[in-house]
């Protein structure tokens, strides 16, 4: 009887081996497939997560020369690719790169960067290699144009102020305060002193030596292109003032002033990119009674179209409110016109009952962002006098204003700011603007200028310093 039983359990044992053998062969097949998937698939994410690199690094490095130069922003993005290593198959693959601006908005620069991923364990199953597929979108929101829509930049003489009438008559002057001038009178970033004015004044916690920026546009290749200056050196009466204040500098007679042409730039804003300078003249104070007449800057041949920043600042250490106009020509059929870069800072000849200035070109690509106006030392006229900002149609939008000096924040239906002084009085005071732009803003084709309205008891000459942008960084990746 024993002896059966043992024969019984050894026969029972031996088919529980075999089938243990089987289960456990089987697990294995499973459990080496489960892990040939995740090494293949963690492979699969790591060189997706590389390729998503690539295509954004591409994006970013050439949409900065859109709209107007899309055959190098190609170049540049596909240049930043293969430095990244993922263009002529280097990475392992059959790496392609496509990149082409978007119609629809001409500052955006779509990239897409498509490779084969060579396989581990999966080569098991017949899968040798697997296609991914990157892309990005990225967008230059380029500076906005600033106080003209035309090719020039301030009054003319031959002109009545009149911002209706025509070419010139933007019933504004472009300015610029030597070194030692007390900012308080109006021009934020080119004195450096702040409270007095002379040598032994507080340091302009804003001082920059660069000056301002304008942007000389041209809308296609020309023959020459060619500017001219209108009292471009400073000369006591008329427009320019030399305001001694507190400290006078002994024997000044006025600020030097450098006017500088660099070549075309995609990133006007940037001097530093290689620029080569195409004009520079430095203009010393000038007698009284000096004609005020057009002076020929600079005469450029074969100019390219894109966007040639000129440069104002000041050369010397003196003091003085110098203001000046610039406009442009351009030979054969392209088109020419000149603007703040940036911020600018401005002379306005605010007639009584009201006038108007064209503060920034803000087209239909920004939809559904943020405008944001910064206006410094605004209104300096006694009175009930009130600022209106008005998009292209003359509406003034609901706005969120404030004033940190005087505490105000507040959100007006109608972004009309009240100016009256003596209660409100923004001299040295920055006023800080912002609009949302909807999803359907649209200027319907009319002109996208915004504009300043100055709606005063009183005339008034007034200078100030405006910025204006749209809210983000400039360079940015939106897909």
């Amino acid at each position: 009887m024993i002896a059966k039983v043992k024969a019984r359990w050894q026969e029972f044992d031996s088919r529980e081996r075999g089938a243990v053998l089987i289960l456990t062969a089987a697990m294995l097949i499973v459990l080496m497939g489960a892990a040939a998937m995740g090494t293949d698939l963690g492979w699969l994410y790591l060189n997706g997560r590389r390729t998503q690199q690539a295509a954004d690094a591409a994006a970013l490095a050439g949409v900065v020369y859109l709209p107007n130069d899309e055959p190098t922003a190609v170049t540049t993005a596909l240049d930043m690719a293969r430095a990244n290593e993922y263009v002529d198959g280097s990475m392992g693959g059959d790496a392609t790169v496509v990149a082409n601006k978007l119609v629809d908005n001409d500052r955006r620069l779509q990239v897409t960067v498509t490779r084969s991923v060579d396989t581990y364990f999966l080569k098991v199953f017949g899968i040798d290699t697997i296609a991914l597929s990157r892309s990005a979108v990225a967008e230059y929101v380029l500076p906005l144009p600033l106080g003209s829509p035309e090719p020039q930049f301030g009054n003319d003489p031959e002109c009545a102020p009149n911002i209706d009438t025509g070419v010139g008559c933007t019933n504004i002057w472009a300015n610029i305060h030597g070194k030692y001038t007390n900012r308080v009178m109006g021009d934020a970033f080119s004195p450096w002193c702040k409270g007095s004015n002379g040598t032994s004044c507080t340091h302009n916690e804003w001082y920059r030596d660069r000056g301002y920026l304008f942007g000389v546009e041209l809308d296609a290749d020309t023959a020459s292109l060619g500017i001219d200056l209108l009292d471009p050196a400073f000369v006591q009466g008329g427009n320019d003032y030399l305001w001694a204040g507190d400290n006078p500098i002994s024997g000044n007679v006025g600020p030097e002033v450098e006017f500088t042409l660099w070549s075309e730039d995609p990133t006007p804003l940037d001097l530093s990119d290689g620029n080569v300078i195409l004009c520079q003249v430095v203009y010393a104070p000038e007698p009284v009674g000096t004609p005020f007449t057009w002076r020929d800057f600079c005469d450029v041949s074969g100019a390219d179209a894109g966007v040639y920043p000129l440069q104002v600042r000041i050369a010397d250490e003196n003091f003085g409110l110098n203001r000046y106009s610039i406009r442009t020509s351009a030979a054969g059929a392209a088109n020419s016109r000149v603007y703040g870069l940036g911020d600018m800072s401005i002379y306005a000849n605010v007639q009584n009952g009201g006038s108007d200035f064209f503060l920034a070109e803000v087209d239909e690509v920004h939809k559904g962002k943020q405008l944001i106006i910064e206006l410094f030392d605004p209104g300096e006229a006694n009175g009930n006098n009130f600022i209106h900002i008005r998009d292209p149609f003359g509406n003034s939008p609901e706005c969120h204003v404030q004033v940190p000096n005087d505490s105000i924040d507040e959100v007006l239906t109608d972004c009309i700011i009240d100016a009256t002084r003596p209660a409100r009085n923004y001299n040295g005071d920055w006023i800080y603007v912002s609009i949302d732009l909807p999803g359907t803003y649209s200027c319907n084709g009319a002109n996208c200028w915004w504009k300043v309205f100055y709606d005063y008891a009183n005339e008034a000459n007034d200078t100030t310093t405006w910025t204006a942008r749209i809210e983000g960084n400039p360079v940015r990746l939106v897909e």
